[in-house]
């Protein structure tokens, strides 16, 4: 197509003006008020002044307005005609650019087409697990985008997923569920994985800590059978103790009752009003007692010689 290019020439851009003049003119009103000191009777001439003043400003700035207006006034009739020019451009590049979207639109569909016609040749028992919205990359329906390298990414995608996947449901953690959602919804591997080994560390203290728990609870338990066996030891040894002190004394009482009671019919004859018992304890020979006996005969007392 013929290229066009507007071609614009312009005048000598210049506004003149009695610009230094005015502003010598100032500088004299300057330096006429400069350090004047206005009396109360002089205040009408210092309003007078300052209304003159102040007309002088707003004619400054009015011929500001007046000069651009003029100014603007031809560049205004050129925009006008250049926007004229612009809009007719655009019919032609509206009509084409329709049609070249067209193409593009039939394009992007052919290209979904090959997409989903790539995924369902290569989704398998996957289908379920990973629709092609998790997949798909927006580049993929790029013009500079091959067939191959969608093929490619796509099928590499759908292993991948399917490695993890297996990989997750290998493992022998109440958590793999959880794992597997969370691989399902983000499609990385290492935080899934990073999942269940946090939930196995978990349980494993709990574990630990309740071993130690039934550990400390066991000892207790050892520790308290242990302290009963003795307690019903003691308690067997003091009772046999007991009724041991309680034979000792029983013997005791026995000896005792053998030893303090005599023979009241046999020691009747020689048993005075005034009699006592009394018990001694001899040690010596056979023929020494034999002497003492005798002894004790001859002075008629009444005994019993009993062995010890």
């Amino acid at each position: 197509m013929e290229q066009m290019e507007l071609k614009v020439t312009t005048g000598d851009m210049r506004i003149w003006s009695n610009f230094e003049e005015f502003e010598s003119w100032i500088e004299e009103r300057k330096r006429e008020y400069d350090g004047v000191v206005f009396t109360e009777d002089q205040k009408a001439a210092a309003r007078k002044s300052v209304a003159n003043l102040r007309k002088t400003k707003k004619s400054v700035e009015d011929s500001l307005k007046a000069t651009k207006k003029l100014w603007m006034a031809p560049f205004e009739l050129y925009a006008d005609k250049i926007k004229a020019l612009s809009a007719k451009l655009d019919v032609p590049i509206e009509y084409i650019t329709n049609q070249i979207e067209e193409f593009e639109s039939k394009r992007i569909a052919e290209r979904e087409a090959d997409i989903q016609r790539i995924y369902d040749d290569n989704i398998g028992d996957m289908v379920d697990f990973l629709p092609l919205y998790k997949i798909k990359s927006d580049k993929w329906t790029n013009a500079s985008t091959s067939i191959k390298a969608i093929t490619k990414e796509l099928t590499e995608a759908v292993n991948s997923a399917r490695v993890g996947k297996m990989a997750i449901e290998a493992m022998a953690s109440e958590a793999k569920e959880e794992a597997l959602c969370k691989f399902k919804a983000t499609l990385n591997l290492t935080d899934a994985l990073d999942h269940i080994n946090k939930y196995e560390a978990q349980k494993a203290e709990i574990l630990k800590r309740e071993e130690s728990k039934m550990k400390t609870e066991q000892e207790a338990r050892i520790q308290a059978e242990i302290e009963r066996a003795k307690q019903e030891e003691r308690r067997k040894i003091a009772e046999e103790e007991r009724i041991k002190r309680e034979a000792e004394e029983a013997a005791r009482v026995e000896v005792k009752r053998e030893f303090t009671t005599v023979n009241e019919v046999a020691a009747a004859p020689l048993t005075m009003p005034a009699s006592i018992k009394a018990v001694y304890t001899v040690v010596g020979t056979d023929a020494e007692l034999q002497e003492l006996e005798m002894a004790m005969n001859s002075l008629g007392l009444y005994f019993e010689r009993k062995k010890v």
